[in-house]
């Protein structure tokens, strides 16, 4: 289990997207205990969910 911190070192990406990609339930098996998340890792790695993109918008044809 590691924090924010040390989870955006291992993905080489901000704590702040660390904390989007929490926010949004994206990353695997996180949880929040009082003020500070608990994430574990997967061979090393924090596991992050992968997205498709919204729909493309409508307002340029």
């Amino acid at each position: 289990m590691v924090g924010t911190v040390e989870a955006a070192y291992l993905l080489g990406i901000s704590c702040q997207r660390v904390r989007q990609l929490l926010k949004a339930g994206r990353i695997v098996g996180a949880l929040k205990v009082g003020r500070f998340w608990q994430i574990p890792l997967f061979d090393g790695m924090p596991q992050v969910e992968a997205m498709e993109r919204g729909t493309k918008g409508t307002w340029r044809k």
